[in-house]
């Protein structure tokens, strides 16, 4: 008979954890979500306040990269002329230029 060999558990992938700050307190919040949507997450393990915080978060980091990219477009559009204008500094200097 073979010898049955235990696989060791596998290691837990590094993901990127959003940055918060330590002193935030949680608030009670109430929300509507379809019924459904609530039964399929609660079947499947999922911690409803955790993913409305993960959804919040990202959706809060696209809406203020927007924020920033229109507050600073006349510096960035600056920015590209100067180097279409002058090309990079570093060019001439690095052996790929």
């Amino acid at each position: 008979m073979a010898k049955a060999y235990k696989l060791p558990a596998p290691k837990p992938t590094a993901v990127a954890e959003p940055r918060v700050v330590s002193n935030t307190v949680k608030q009670r919040l109430n929300v509507t979500v379809r019924g459904d949507l609530i039964e399929r997450a609660r079947k499947a393990g999922l911690n409803i306040s955790s993913v409305v915080e993960e959804s919040l978060t990202e959706r809060l980091r696209k809406a203020e990269g927007e924020l920033w990219l229109t507050e600073n477009a006349e510096a960035i559009a600056y920015h590209k002329a100067r180097v279409e204008r002058e090309g990079l500094w570093h060019k001439g200097l690095t052996p790929w230029y």
